[in-house]
């Protein structure tokens, strides 16, 4: 399609290319003096998205126009108006048209990349208007190459590692006066201006001299789509003016698959705690809960589940006691237990293991358990790792009790007579869904009469309180109930029933934390008062089997974690209940 003046060779225009899968058309050629190239539609011409001009010499040289010539680059968006046509004219009357939907597919230019290395200087707006469209984005990114201008942008992709269907990181370095993109080979593209950042003194040092203050914050941490996995080619990519430059690429490495050790690598990436929640929001948190969500559609088959000494038909109470890592504290509580009628004739104890590495000692000790404290027993082995709301929701679904206590291991009774003391007070209080005892540590300073909601300033975050941690227990009167706005998962009493109908505890926590005061905010909000009942003390030895998953920073970024995603379910909540006065 080309219209051209044969006489004084003043003017004229012509197409070179045509771009168009009915979303986007894009069009390339010349023009000289008057010419023009235009999407028209009834009378009026519909302007492009994108426009950009060249120099075109060849042209010039080849027809002998006296008039400069400019080569151009148009590209179009759906939707397209109707009746719209391409229309070339060249003054004097000189005009021809084409209908754009019965425009000749053997004249159409199926391959972008030819269009792309004519006109280099477009694809910076190409890139911006496309970026909606990977399969385009790609070719636009792939044919970008190196440049390496003094001054110009620089980065480097350090780290990057992936999950197939989950996503990934990507950590490194950019500066420059220019916009940075990671995009991989499947054309997603994500811009860095997102990016968590962050000082790197290596930079500083290293580029200072030639960049100055731009050195400032160039490390950066990004997610990488879902779509990224071991093996995609991911590009750092610079928008400078007009240009698109290649900075680096690399592949991307695999990522550990379970939930725990992609943590363990990711939280070791080197991000200020105060910037962790900020990370989790925008980051590699939608990550973690793919992650462990994907960990929850494992190993469904039936538990096995052993019992010993006489089962009783309906027992008043069903404890339901995870174990993890460390099981020598059966030991000291069944001793207690054994001293206890109410446990040892009205209730069934459960023990469910939760670590393939004791599952074969603990059924093991079954029988020595049962010689030696004569306390009916059932173990609960559900086949792997499910974390303390896995273990207790797997627990929940054996019970039989009317009443279930969630207790842990390391939670010691003191005197007999506690769990009917409690019993007895949940059923005269109906308004109360979730009663806990008080927990002492074995120093005797007060671990915990429930739990409180802090906003933590420096970390962003809404976090768990005890107060009055280890300062000596407040004198409590008999047959009291304080209603708290949570108490702790350690030692919690429910009844079955209510357990079942809100679903058990979320099982969306990594390891530990905030599941229990998910699990009081969800009984509150179906109308359920949380109560601790100070006159019933336990002994609590706290956390004695976390030093086996880890401890210092590490744990400390799972909290953080935990209290992001409690934070991201609860926000309004936990702020309205912060405002409530702790009674004693």
């Amino acid at each position: 399609m080309a219209i051209d003046a044969t006489g004084a060779r003043r003017g004229g225009a012509g197409l070179d290319r045509l771009f168009f899968d009915g979303d986007v058309l894009i069009l390339t050629g010349w023009t000289c003096g008057a010419a023009t190239i235009s999407l028209s539609s009834e009378s009026r011409l519909v302007p492009p998205v994108v426009r950009v001009e060249v120099e075109r010499p060849d042209v010039a040289s080849a027809y002998a126009f006296s008039n400069p010539v400019r080569g151009f680059l148009c590209l179009w968006r759906a939707p397209f108006p109707k009746g719209a046509e391409l229309l070339a004219e060249a003054g004097a009357g000189r005009r021809k048209s084409v209908a754009l939907q019965s425009f000749p597919s053997s004249d159409l230019e199926p391959d972008l990349n030819r269009i792309l290395l004519e006109y280099v200087a477009a694809r910076g707006g190409l890139f911006d208007a496309l970026r909606d469209r990977p399969d385009l984005t790609r070719a636009i990114a792939w044919s970008t190459v190196h440049s390496a201008q003094p001054g110009g942008p620089r980065g480097h992709i350090d780290i990057m590692k992936a999950v197939a269907d989950a996503g990934g990181l990507c950590v490194g370095w950019s500066l420059g006066l220019a916009d940075f993109f990671l995009v991989d080979d499947t054309g997603a593209c994500q811009e860095l201006s997102g990016a968590l950042r962050w000082n790197r003194p290596d930079i500083v040092e290293g580029f200072s001299p030639d960049y100055g203050a731009e050195c400032a914050e160039a490390g950066f941490l990004q997610a990488l789509a879902p779509t990224a996995k071991p093996g995609t080619r991911v590009r750092l990519i610079a928008r400078t003016g007009d240009d698109l430059v290649l900075i680096h690429e690399r592949l991307a490495e695999p990522a550990p698959l379970d939930a725990v050790g992609y943590a363990r690598w990711a939280f070791a990436l080197p991000v200020p705690p105060e910037r962790m929640v900020e990370r989790f929001a925008s980051h590699d948190g939608a990550v973690l809960r793919r992650l462990v969500a994907r960990s929850r559609q494992h190993g469904k088959s039936e538990p096995v589940v052993r019992r010993i000494g006489p089962v009783l038909e309906a027992p008043d109470v069903s404890l339901l006691i995870p174990l993890y890592g460390r099981f020598d504290f059966v030991d000291h509580q069944l001793l207690e237990f054994t001293e206890d009628p109410f446990i040892k004739e009205r209730c069934e104890v459960l023990y469910v293991v939760d670590d393939p590495n004791i599952a074969q000692p603990v059924l093991s000790s079954l029988d020595r358990w049962w010689q030696l404290f004569r306390v009916p027993i059932t173990l609960v082995w559900g086949g792997r790792n499910r974390g303390f709301s896995g273990a207790n929701n797997l627990g929940l679904s054996v019970a039989r009790g009317r009443k279930v206590l969630f207790l842990n291991s390391d939670v010691i009774p003191r005197a007999p007579g506690w769990l009917e003391a409690l019993n007895e007070r949940l059923d005269e209080n109906g308004d109360f869904g979730l009663l806990a005892p008080r927990l002492i540590f074995p120093s005797g300073g007060l671990q915990h009469d429930g739990m409180a909601f802090e906003f933590e300033p420096n970390l962003g975050v809404w976090i768990n309180d005890h107060p009055g941690k280890g300062l000596p227990a407040p004198k409590a009167p008999a047959g009291s109930i304080i209603e708290r706005p949570a108490a702790t998962g350690a030692c919690l009493l429910g009844r079955r029933e209510d357990f079942l109908k809100i679903g058990g505890f979320s099982e969306i926590f990594l390891i530990g934390d905030f599941e229990d005061s998910d699990l009081c905010l969800k009984f509150r909000r179906a109308g359920w008062k949380v109560g601790v009942c100070p006159d019933i003390e336990l002994t609590h030895l706290e956390r004695q089997s976390f030093g086996i998953i880890g401890s210092g920073e590490f744990r400390a970024r799972v909290m953080l974690f935990n209290a992001w995603q409690h934070q991201d379910l609860w926000g309004k909540t936990l702020e309205e209940l912060s405002g409530e006065i702790w009674v004693e």
